[in-house]
């Protein structure tokens, strides 16, 4: 098989990167499966440890990678995928390039496709690596408004935080995401939830023409059909599989408090001017709504990895961003 563009679809948890993976899925030739988290969970304890330098922790490595329960749902051949990379990486060609594609091509195959795609929310942050190892990748990020993607996350078992955490978080998407448009150009960009739901032809039609692909129709009701995720495991996925209603938006309105409505404002106010969210309030902010709840560690993060990746450096190791190597083994 020839080697093409693949595409990664990141963008905040809970922001509609489900369902635009599960409509790219439905074309004809692109196969997107279940979340691989590949650069959280072998890209960044590998690379932490100086690479893909020695053989029993990459073993390690992969073989509990290929326990991540979404992972599974691909059904890979485990054993035979080791003994290939061994071999591999005893010819010292061994690279995450080759693991990453070995693995999704593996799944496209099973799909009867001939390109594969990644979505993994999270992954947002890893950008730099994936285009570190995928020069050639399109990267598209989904945003939401941030109020919407707020309720959202009060409504799922994981979600630390409250409106101020999330608030920063989207904020500090949307500046990284301006940070990532300068360095990876038109291989990088944002869909916009809201314009997905409410015009998805256009949309689609848009995002196929601009990965080079011949835009199908037919992907509105085939992505009710895609086998993404477990909704026993993760059920606050199954809306990812229905209709999609043009009116799921703006529910913040009548689901947020005045004070929470002004948080948004304050910290995020200018990115949502920027992308043409309203930005009306009509209260003040009250100390302790912005205190309960607030979640110290992650703002700590937070402002750790915006202040590396505005300097040029990645987020989790010592890389600079704008590296293209994809090396097996740093010094």
């Amino acid at each position: 098989m020839r080697d093409i563009a693949p595409v990664f679809v990141v963008g905040m948890p809970r922001s509609g990167t489900t369902l635009l993976a599960g409509l790219l899925n439905a074309h004809s030739a692109l196969a997107i499966g279940p979340e691989t988290d590949y650069f959280n969970l072998v890209w960044k304890p590998l690379e932490r440890q100086g690479g893909l330098c020695h053989w029993p922790e990459i073993a390690e490595v992969l073989a509990k990678w290929f326990q991540k329960p979404t992972l599974r749902r691909i059904k890979l051949p485990e054993e035979a995928f080791l003994r290939y990379f061994y071999q591999i990486f005893r010819e010292g060609d061994l690279t995450h390039r080759l693991i990453l594609s070995t693995v999704l091509r593996y799944y496209a195959a099973t799909q009867h496709k001939p390109y594969w795609g990644e979505k993994t929310p999270n992954h947002f942050m890893y950008v730099p690596a994936i285009k570190r190892t995928f020069p050639e990748a399109f990267v598209i990020s989904i945003v939401r408004d941030p109020r919407d993607v707020h309720l959202s996350l009060t409504q799922v078992p994981w979600n630390r935080g409250n409106a101020v955490n999330h608030a920063l978080q989207w904020r500090e998407y949307q500046l990284i995401a301006t940070h990532y448009q300068t360095l990876y150009g038109d291989r990088f960009f944002q869909v916009q939830f809201e314009e997905l739901i409410q015009a998805p032809h256009a949309v689609l039609r848009a995002i196929t023409e601009r990965l080079g692909l011949a835009y199908e129709p037919q992907m509105l009701t085939r992505y009710q059909a895609a086998d993404l995720f477990d909704p026993r495991q993760e059920p606050w996925k199954r809306r990812a599989t229905m209709p999609i209603d043009p009116f799921n938006r703006d529910k913040w309105r009548h689901a947020l408090s005045p004070e929470e409505m002004y948080i948004f404002l304050c910290i995020c106010g200018e990115s949502l001017n920027a992308l043409g969210y309203e930005t009306t309030s009509h209260t003040r902010l009250k100390p302790l709504t912005a205190l309960k709840g607030i979640d110290v560690r992650s703002l700590a993060w937070w402002l750790r990895a915006l202040w590396r990746i505005r300097h040029h450096r990645d987020p989790w190791v010592a890389h600079p961003l704008t590296s293209a190597t994809d090396n097996h083994c740093m010094p």
